[in-house]
């Protein structure tokens, strides 16, 4: 079963950016500030680049270099790597996995409108699946009526009982042997 759900559904829409001319300390304090691992480099309010908390510690901190003495547009990774956002979480996720990457910007044109993360794709594939849960659920006596009519159980093992009986019925949802569904 296939589900098709724009990334739009799902993605973050309050992104955290920064100007490409700030410094470095200055986007540190505001990931710090915003409680994100990832900052939106843009230019001219047009998105460029992302930093990432492994970018700070790859470029800046295992090289024991002072944030005064890098700019933004040497910590941060270009180009940036975007969806669009009517594109399908489906092939969100393949993007991601193919560019190894855990954070994919969403536009509109060259516009910044959200981000979606590897959590927002898990969060969505759970909410799926529950949803296919109820959705079962919901149809569960039909499906098993259609099935018992379709194939004529007449016999077979009892759900309840566990037991080759013959005369299987369906009760609640249940395939039961006689005896079983006089005690229900």
């Amino acid at each position: 079963m296939e589900f098709r759900m724009p990334v739009r559904d799902i993605m973050t829409r309050d992104v955290a950016t920064i100007d490409i001319k700030s410094d470095v300390q200055a986007l540190a304090i505001k990931m710090l500030g915003l409680d994100v691992g990832s900052i939106i480099i843009t230019d001219r309010e047009r998105p460029v680049g992302i930093v990432t908390e492994r970018d700070i510690v790859r470029k800046i901190v295992s090289k024991n270099i002072l944030p005064n003495d890098i700019s933004i547009r040497e910590l941060m990774t270009s180009p940036l790597i975007t969806i669009p956002a009517t594109e399908d979480v489906t092939n969100a996720m393949f993007k991601m996995v193919k560019m190894k990457i855990r954070r994919l910007p969403v536009v509109e044109g060259a516009r910044l409108i959200g981000i979606v993360t590897d959590t927002d794709l898990i969060a969505a594939s759970v909410e799926m699946g529950s949803v296919c849960s109820d959705l079962i659920g919901m149809h569960r006596e039909r499906i098993a009526s259609e099935s018992v009519s379709q194939f004529s159980l007449r016999q077979g093992i009892c759900e309840r009982c566990q037991i080759f009986k013959l005369d299987l019925k369906l009760v609640d949802g249940a395939i039961l042997c006689e005896d079983c569904r006089e005690t229900t």
